[in-house]
């Protein structure tokens, strides 16, 4: 379960990334077991780095986290992709959808904070 959560964060992070970097070829393809094309339509304005807090995720967001592969996701979390995407609100919708994701646990050079 805590391997879902990490996979969570990297897929929707992945995501993300590829929006602003415009590869939509890419975006729509699976990666770690991620539906890209769905989680950027579906979670994205839960985890843009502006704005305000993050209201809880929708039904339809939670149902694509769940089959991430999150150490999967994880190699790709890069300084890049954090500039897109808030990983604190990632893993604050990972846990909302019910991921376990331990505390200490790297994902690039994010560490996952306390729940």
């Amino acid at each position: 379960m805590g391997n879902g959560m990490i996979r969570t964060l990297v897929v929707l992070a992945i995501a993300l990334f590829m929006i602003g970097s415009d590869n939509i070829h890419v975006a729509t393809a699976q990666v770690c077991g991620a539906n890209l094309s769905g989680l950027m339509n579906e979670c994205q304005r839960y985890v843009n780095n502006a704005g305000p807090e993050s209201p809880p995720p929708s039904r339809s967001c939670c149902a694509l986290i769940r089959p991430i592969d999150v150490p999967c996701a994880c190699r790709y979390v890069s300084r890049d992709v954090t500039n897109y995407i808030d990983m604190d609100k990632v893993v604050y919708v990972a846990r909302s959808c019910g991921k376990k994701i331990p505390s200490g646990y790297k994902c690039g050079s994010y560490t996952i904070p306390a729940a």
